[in-house]
Parts: structure tokens; sequence; C-alpha cells
């Protein structure tokens, strides 16, 4: 055989492996809405808010200035993005078994002959030397048992980058939550300062009073009850904060910088917190989960495949091509070539049962992951319910308890003079007191509670990958490239294949006939 034969088999054999018994993919139908069931009659078209970058919907500077150091060096963030790039790697692996691997190697051997083993009957010293080049075990991968596998691994790198994602979408939420619970503790502290002083103030004239012998004891002990109370949800306030700020700190994986931008009013936090009209749920496509469940799902195609395969016969290549001489100057002398091939051929006969009970556990393990990828759309449509449920009703307490709030300071302003003037009763200003005061801390926790709804539904509907809205998705260390296919067809109709996006993005193996390449090697 010549070297040219040699070479030719090889590539007929590569030419060979693109059979695939991998199952059209279809996502399953499943039966939710098309749109959300929400009544907003002020909401304004525009941009989705699963487009809109973290730094286009959270106003504040100092939150920008932290997500950027979370995304940066937040622990949890850094072991997805390392666990991606292992899972790339191991694809990488997988994917070079579905051509041939060329090893080169050299070798010589000097060895002396015993007398009485020589066929001469004298002792002799040999020598022999070989250089040569070849291919082993490389297996023909006519029924696409190889690609299947290929392809289970690529749709697992799919999958491990979306995983990715989903913990980048949880550490923006988590950030701004805990961010916002920060601020509503230091507005709390200031709120229970000035409560603090006003109280004070009125403890100095029920105290003169208490003096001129005009009002008892009691009235008096019961505005230090105020005074005290103002000062223990102080150090509340104050204890909420610092337990904030730790938390803060184990998020960016620091401790909290002094030079961090001024903060912004609970009240001007976000710069959006307006729903297009007619949000449409296929939005729920931008959740990272979703994206895993899909990735899962077609990854138990490609294990049928596999199985599928498993039931043909491998045929295996093994040849080399060299030269060899028993002198090392007459190494690359003429006719002193040499070469070998051996192919082989394993049939499945009989297995007592083991290769069906393989395919029918790999068809059993999909119609689980379709299970899972209904559940997890149903349970990401029940999360966007929830949060925009959640908000109608925050924002009718917050417009409501603001009202109450301004009534019960006008109230407590009248009691106070009244009070000073005698008309009213100790009693009638403690009662407007502690009324003004806890409505004004209801309407400070109501605020932080929509602040943290309206953080759970930017993330329900798969926001936060993006710092701008006009930027393309990216992992902020650098460590891939989130250019992985997304389904593009609503989740209640048959998505496509992942088809190529961009320049040059993996394309789905069982449909393109071309071995995929990972996103970093394009």
């Amino acid at each position: 055989m010549s070297k040219m034969t040699t070479i030719t088999a090889l590539a007929a054999a590569a030419a060979l492996s693109a059979c695939s018994f991998i199952p059209a993919y279809e996502a399953p139908l499943v039966n939710i809405p098309q749109r959300f069931a929400y009544d907003a009659p002020q909401e304004q078209a525009g941009v989705p808010v699963a487009a809109v970058g973290w730094q286009d919907w959270f106003a504040d500077p100092r939150l920008h200035r932290l997500i950027e150091m979370a995304l940066s060096c937040n622990t949890d963030l850094r072991q997805a993005a390392l666990n991606a790039e292992a899972v790339q790697k191991q694809y990488a692996i997988t994917r070079a078994a579905l051509l041939p691997s060329l090893d080169a190697s050299a070798g010589g051997t000097r060895a002396r002959v015993a007398r009485d083993l020589s066929p001469t009957g004298q002792s002799t010293v040999t020598s022999s030397y070989s250089v040569g080049a070849g291919v082993t075990g490389f297996e023909l991968d006519l029924f696409g048992r190889v690609r299947s596998m290929s392809e289970a691994a690529l749709q697992g790198y799919f999958a491990s980058a979306a995983a990715r994602d989903a913990t980048q979408l949880a550490l923006v939420a988590a950030v701004a939550k805990t961010y916002f619970g920060e601020r509503y503790a230091e507005e709390a502290m200031a709120l229970a300062q000035r409560v603090l002083a006003t109280r004070e103030q009125t403890y100095k004239l029920a105290q003169q009073r208490h003096d001129a012998g005009v009002t008892s004891g009691v009235e008096l002990h019961q505005q230090q009850t105020l005074i005290e109370s103002a000062r223990a949800d102080f150090a509340a306030a104050v204890q909420a904060r610092e337990q904030a700020r730790n938390a803060l700190a184990l998020l960016i994986n620091q401790p909290l910088p002094a030079d961090l931008p001024a903060p912004l009013p609970l009240a001007e936090q976000f710069r959006i917190d307006r729903l297009p009209a007619g949000l449409p749920s296929e939005v729920l496509l931008n959740r990272p989960d979703i994206r895993v469940a899909e990735f899962a799902l077609r990854a138990a195609g490609t294990n049928i495949g596999a199985a599928r395969a498993a039931f043909f016969p491998r045929i295996a290549l093994t040849g080399s091509i060299g030269t060899g001489s028993n002198e090392m100057d007459g190494l690359f002398k003429g006719g002193n070539r040499t070469w070998a091939f051996a192919p082989s051929i394993s049939l499945p006969i009989f297995h007592w049962g083991a290769l069906k009970a393989n395919l029918d556990a790999a068809e059993i393990r999909q119609q689980e992951q379709v299970a899972a990828y209904e559940g997890a759309v149903q349970s990401a449509f029940r999360d966007v319910s929830d949060a925009l449920a959640a908000r109608q009703q925050l924002d009718a307490r917050r417009d409501a308890t603001a009202r109450q709030s301004a009534a019960w300071s006008e109230a407590l302003r009248l009691v106070r003079l009244r009070n000073e003037h005698g008309i009213a009763s100790a009693l009638d200003l403690l009662d407007a007191e502690r009324s003004s005061y806890g409505t004004d801390l209801a309407l400070l926790a109501i605020e932080n509670t929509r602040l943290a709804n309206l953080a759970d539904l930017y993330k329900a509907l798969g926001g936060g990958l993006r710092r701008h809205t006009d930027e393309e998705p990216a992992f902020v260390n650098g460590a891939i490239s989130q250019d992985y296919p997304h389904a593009q067809e609503p989740i209640t109709t048959c998505a496509t294949c992942a088809q190529e996006a961009g320049e040059g993005a993996p394309a789905t193996p069982a449909t393109s006939g071309e071995p995929a390449l990972a996103p970093q090697e394009k």
C-alpha cells in the first residue's frame, strides 16, 4: 500500500462519518397564556425589560459600582464561569474523536545475542532503528455514535454557559436587593433621628409643664417611653445597615470601598419602572434556566442517537507508515520503508438485552427532560406573574400609605399646636406621634419592598446580562463568549434547531453535518 493510498483511505473514512440517529429536536408545547395578565393602563410601549441593561435599569451610580465589583470578584460567579470553561474543554476532547489523531514515533534497539542462541553459533550485537507516523484505533463513525456523543458534550457546554448566566442574574438581583436594604436602613436611621429630636423637644416642654404642676408624672413618663422607643428603632436600623453592608462585602468578595459614589434616595433608584404594554410570555426565553432545560433536553436526544448507533457495527482503523534500518544512517535510504494497516470490525450479536435497555433508558431520560423543561417554563411564568401581581398591589399600597403619612403628619402638627395651648391632651399627642411615625416607617418599608420586587421582576424576565441595553451580553471575566444559540420562537411552538448566529457561531452537528466548533475556536 502506498502512502497516498493510506492517506486517501483515512480521508474517506472521515468523510463517511456523517450518518446520525439523533431524533429531530422539537420544543415541548407548554400550556401557558401568550401574554401576562396584569392591569396596567399606565404602562408604556418601549424596550422589553429583558433587553434593558442593568446600568439603564438601576439609576444609582453607587449600586452600579457595587454590581461591577460583584461581577468581577464574586466567588460563586467565578466558579460558574470556570465550570463552563471546564465543560467547554471537555467538549473539545469529545469532539476530537471525530477526526483521526496522528502520532509520530521513533525508536532504536541495540542488543547482544548469546552464542547458543545465534543462528551462526557466534555471539553477535544487533542494532535496529525506526521512525514513523500512524493512526491508532480511529473509529469510522458510520452510524453517528461518536458524533452523537460530541453533540451531547456540546449541549452540555451550552447548558453550563446558561447556568453561568443564571448565576450572574441572581447575583445582580442579590446585590441590588441587599443595597436597597442598606439604603432603607439608612433612611430609617435618619427618620428615627428626626423623630427622636422632635420627641426630645416635646419631652422638654412636658418637663416644664410638669415642674409647673400643669401635668402629671404619668404624661411625662409616657413622653419618655416615646423617646426610648425611637432610640431602640434607631439601634435596630443601625444593626440592619451593618448587616446589609456585611452582606454586600460578601457579594463583592472584599470590604466596601471608601470611595463609592454618593447614594441616591430610595425613591430615585430606578430609571425605568414601567413595563411595555402587552408584555408577551415568550420573553421567558431570555431566562437562562429555561435555556439550561432546553439544552439538557437536546442533550437527552443526542444520547438516544448514541444508544441507537450502538446496535450497528463499529469499525476501527489502525495504520502506520515509516522507515526502519539496522543502521542509523540507513533510515532514509531507499527500500527501507515500512507500513502497516489493521482495520477491525465489532458487530453486536447478543448482549442479553443490554443495548435495548440502554436505548429505553435514554428515551425515558428524554421524557424526564421534557417534563423538566415544561416545569421550568411553568415555574418561570409563575415567577413573573407573581412579581407583576405584587408590583401592582405594592404600587397601590405605596400611594395609599403616602397619603396616609401626609395626613398623619398634618394631624400631628395640629394636635401638637392644640396640646401647646392646652386644648388637646397628652394622650392625643402620644397617639398622633405614634401613628405618624409608624406610618412613615411603613412607607419606607413598602418602598423597600417595591424596589426589591422590581429587582426580582427584572431577574424573572431574564434581564441582567447586559451593562447597557445596546450591548451584547458577554462574560465579565472574559472567560467565555456567550454566542451559543438561543431559541427564537415562542414557547408554545416548536423551536428550530440551533443555527449559526453572528460570525461563525456553533452549528448543531445533527443538522449541519460538520463538527461543531466551540465559541472560542471559531
